[in-house]
């Protein structure tokens, strides 16, 4: 199984972010989304889940969902929230077997996300 891990920054506290939603879904020929896993970050702002990859799916595009809107709400920043309530990374898990790190810093304004194997 390929294993995804991400840490979440808060960049405007500069701490973690603690409580947020991520979800991963695997996009369908037909571009629909189907539910892989859903998980919350911990007090680390760190999140771990598995995913079972066909080698055959190798072409096979997923998605990791950051629900920040439901973060920032809590923080109060209630307006900041309903503008940008995600954060959509897309991305291929070629190798069944790997492990992929999907770091994000985030802001009401903005986020930076990359990855790492």
């Amino acid at each position: 199984m390929a294993t995804i891990t991400s840490h979440v920054l808060d960049a405007v506290s500069g701490t973690h972010a603690c409580g947020v939603r991520v979800d991963l879904r695997r996009i369908g020929d037909d571009d629909r989304a189907e539910p892989v896993f859903s998980v919350e970050s911990g007090a680390d702002g760190r999140i771990v889940g598995t995913a079972e990859v066909d080698g055959a799916d190798e072409g096979r595009v997923y998605e990791l969902v950051f629900h920040t809107g439901g973060y920032f709400d809590r923080q109060g920043l209630v307006e900041q929230a309903r503008i940008m309530p995600e954060v959509v990374f897309r991305l291929r898990l070629p190798d069944p077997e790997a492990r992929y790190h999907v770091p994000v810093i985030v802001s009401p304004h903005g986020y930076s996300v990359w990855w790492s194997g």
